[in-house]
């Protein structure tokens, strides 16, 4: 059995690679899971040839609940099992599909929280100490704001990185995006490189940001750092909740989708969507507070 999965296996990345012509990063992500789907067969006692749509509707219930495995991620896990079954019916190793009645399930998205513009403001401005540390922050947390940056992205940025008005950013699957670093932010940063960063650097590091003891930053340090600031001003917000505030300011702004999309780095626009519906509560809210506000004077 394991030497016929091996197999199987192997012809089927093939099949990926070279006929679908699918990236690296893809192939290996549906191998992992045709992998567990192989396993769940063989626990099972089920074959290739003879699982049906109830096997597999048992297989992605018990791995949902055993890895406690978002919405979404189920859902790439179906698409993964609906290709391997294409593989098997083209290449003549089953004949019906099992998987055609299960429909791809629905991807609901966590809507974030965001904070109001005047929160985020009352949080960055009560970054104001003059040592080398809290300048280092005004200036890190001001960039994460205003250009809608990842810990992950942040932490990694280099000196070449900076090229003046702009921030040239490494994202995810390592796709580079170019990002207007705005007037307060260029100051802060300023201000940190004249500062604080002199004072301690080490070894000639290229990142921008330096902990005290001149080496590389990490996202635990970012959270606590963030944690502190907001415990002063008693506003609670998380790392990456700056750059779900940063998309939803510009919308409510006026920005066009597809320019924020970019300015994110996400590929898929349905991800970028998710912060219309809060652009749009927010906005709605405003509208809301400032005519119970102009009635009550009206009252008066």
């Amino acid at each position: 059995m394991k030497d016929s999965f091996s197999e199987i296996l192997k012809s089927y990345r093939n099949y990926l690679l070279y006929q679908r012509r699918l990236q690296n990063a893809t192939v290996l992500v549906y191998i992992s899971e045709i992998t567990r789907f192989f396993n769940f067969l063989e626990i099972s006692n089920l074959y290739i040839v003879n699982f049906t749509t109830k096997d597999i509707e048992a297989y992605l219930i018990k791995t949902k609940e055993a890895c406690d495995l978002s919405t979404r991620t189920s859902a790439k896990d179906i698409s993964a099992l609906k290709s391997f079954i294409v593989y098997l019916i083209l290449n003549n190793i089953r004949e019906d599909n099992p998987i055609e009645d299960i429909d791809s399930m629905k991807i609901e998205y966590n809507i974030p929280l965001v904070k109001t513009k005047e929160e985020i403001d009352i949080l960055l401005n009560s970054i104001n100490k003059a040592d080398v540390l809290s300048i280092r922050d005004a200036a890190m947390f001001e960039l994460i704001y205003s250009c809608g940056l990842r810990a992950s992205e942040v932490i990694s940025l280099k000196l070449n990185n900076d090229l003046g008005k702009f921030l040239i950013v490494k994202g995810k699957r390592d796709k580079m995006r170019s990002l207007p670093i705005g007037e307060i932010a260029r100051s802060k940063l300023d201000r940190y490189y004249s500062e604080s960063r002199v004072a301690i650097a080490k070894n000639k590091n290229q990142i921008i940001f330096l902990g005290r003891r001149g080496g590389a930053l990490t996202r635990q340090a970012l959270s606590k750092r963030l944690e502190s600031y907001c415990y002063e001003c008693g506003i609670i917000i998380h790392l990456h909740t700056l750059r779900h505030c940063f998309a939803t300011h510009l919308l409510e702004g006026g920005a066009d989708i597809r320019i924020v999309q970019e300015l994110l780095g996400h590929s898929d626009i349905k991800t970028t969507q998710i912060y219309t519906s809060i652009a749009n509560k927010q906005l709605e809210n405003g509208y809301r507070k400032f005519h119970k506000s102009l009635m009550e004077r009206n009252k008066n």
